[in-house]
């Protein structure tokens, strides 16, 4: 259970997508159906509602607004008005797809990509979300773990679960390690753990730049050797991690996928990693094969893979180059789109059954 399904026929349909980050009339929109081979199904983008205020990824927010919400029903309604299937990405769009399906009494398949919960409901909204959402025909996770969760939170059928690595294209190289003042880095803002990683900090006193906004950080002021950044564009990001010589990615939930990005694009362009051992970063590291893993919490385990890593040329080459290779074989934007193209086969031949 939860293995990709195997590719057995195909069938004639017209996949309506949707996705928050497809924008009208943006030919740079391009996404994993672009790059499917299977003549046998068809694509048409469903671009959101223009957002109002700041762009919707920026934000870090516990709830989903209510504009927000109702972004994704205009947009998922109009996937379900336009296609013989709808796929989704990311939970909030696969539930009000479910929800309009239910209401409609529609017989039109929901494929749910992405479907990572960092935090699930609890009580009532739960049982609801949980009523709506056992209708969708495939759901599409990013790490082994949440296939347990989604089947004793929400009640989901397994079979109706598959894991398929989290994807990210080629990053080109703009720059080089920094060499005349080396530094350790940490990004992200999501179930970060940056006590923890203060601490180790204070421990291994190595310099270390820390990109995050300002809610994701301890109320305690840093150590003297770490630097704060904020409001940097992606690109500078980019340009900040290749210049690093190593990465850290201290996560607090370990029950929650998150981080998973930082990691992946880390390993896209080879550089050595150290991360919290947590349900989503099991199926990207392997202990001293691809990274090191940590246990949570532990400011003294934290300090030393630092210090180990830090000190070791050999081995942040052996692990950035084993990072690099599992990244550019199973975590590519080909790799992703074949195994879209498998569900897709599979969830269409289950219909016709």
């Amino acid at each position: 259970m939860g293995g990709v399904p195997k590719r057995k026929v195909q069938t004639l349909m017209l996949w309506t997508v949707a996705a928050p980050f497809f924008t009208a009339g943006n030919e740079a929109d391009r996404w994993l159906d672009d790059l499917v081979d299977a003549p046998g199904h068809r694509f048409l983008k469903i671009a959101a509602m223009p957002a109002t205020g700041s762009d919707w990824h920026r934000r870090a927010m516990r709830a989903t607004p209510v504009a927000q919400w109702l972004r994704h029903w205009r947009q998922s309604a109009r996937a379900l008005a336009q296609g013989d299937g709808v796929v989704t990405v990311f939970p909030q769009l696969a539930l009000t797809a479910a929800i309009q399906r239910r209401i409609g009494r529609r017989d039109t398949p929901i494929v749910a990509w992405c479907f990572n919960i960092g935090r699930f409901p609890s009580g009532w909204k739960r049982h609801i979300a949980g009523f709506f959402l056992r209708s969708i025909d495939m759901f599409v996770v990013h790490s082994r773990g949440e296939i347990a969760l989604l089947r004793d939170r929400l009640m989901i059928d397994e079979t109706r679960i598959c894991f398929v690595p989290l994807q990210r294209a080629a990053i080109p190289t703009t720059g080089d390690e920094e060499t005349v003042a080396p530094f350790a880095l940490a990004m992200g803002s999501a179930n970060r753990d940056y006590a923890t990683l203060y601490e180790a900090c204070r421990r291994a006193g190595l310099p270390l730049t820390l990109v995050a906004g300002r809610h994701a950080l301890p109320t305690e002021p840093p150590p003297p050797n770490v630097t704060l950044c904020s409001d940097l564009d992606p690109d500078a990001c980019l340009r900040l991690a290749q210049r690093a010589r190593l990465s850290i990615v201290p996560l607090a939930d370990v029950a929650a996928a998150s981080g998973q990005i930082t990691v992946i694009e880390a390993m896209r362009m080879g550089r050595p990693l150290i991360v919290t051992d947590a349900i989503g970063s099991r199926d990207y590291v392997v202990d001293d094969v691809t990274g090191l893993l940590v246990p949570p919490g532990d400011p003294a385990a934290l300090a030393a893979a630092m210090q180990r890593l830090w000190d070791d040329a050999a081995l942040r080459t052996r692990l950035s180059d084993a990072a690099r290779r599992f990244a550019e074989d199973a975590l590519s934007d080909e790799a992703a789109a074949a195994a879209l193209a498998r569900i897709l086969d599979s969830v269409a031949a289950r219909r016709r059954g």
